[in-house]
């Protein structure tokens, strides 16, 4: 009688077929990043800034009331801008005092390149904004630089 042992509990990236092909054989050659969850993503880093490359505090541009009244702020238009091509499944604005940069998690994989999503991110040039009570402001994000970062878990 032939006997078949199952192949349980192994750490083979099953879910990780677009990322290696299938099943890995022998020792792996480069560090793969095993995402259950949904399709592999491409990781960007924004560092938003105007056409003289100084940062854009982003900290007050992701909609606010003040006084009721209500300012869509500029992330909204970069979201909409990135969702053109790409769907952000995650993404974070840094609380750093003006650092101007917002990381994205973008799918499907090779949508962007670092160099095509800067320079559609560029192309916003003086994005214009108008709050609920119609006043008018413009934040340029002409000088916006993005880096392709990719994925790593922290160790700490």
């Amino acid at each position: 009688m032939a006997v078949f042992n199952p192949a349980n509990g192994d750490a083979q990236p099953v879910f990780a077929l677009d990322l290696a092909n299938g099943p890995q054989q022998g020792a792996i050659t480069a560090a793969a990043l095993v995402q259950m969850a949904g399709p592999k993503l491409d990781f960007f880093n924004v560092v938003v800034q105007n056409g003289s490359q100084q940062n854009i505090d982003l900290r007050n541009q992701l909609g606010n009331v003040t006084s009721g009244v209500f300012t869509p702020g500029v992330v909204v238009q970069l979201n909409q801008s990135v969702q053109e091509t790409a769907t952000i499944a995650m993404y974070q604005v840094e609380g750093a005092s003006a650092s101007g940069i917002i990381s994205y998690a973008v799918y499907p994989s090779g949508a962007y390149t670092a160099a095509t999503l800067q320079a559609q991110l560029r192309a916003l040039g003086n994005i214009q904004i108008t709050a609920s009570d119609g006043t008018v402001t413009g934040v340029n994000v002409e000088g916006t630089d993005v880096v392709n970062v990719g994925f790593k878990l922290a160790a700490s």
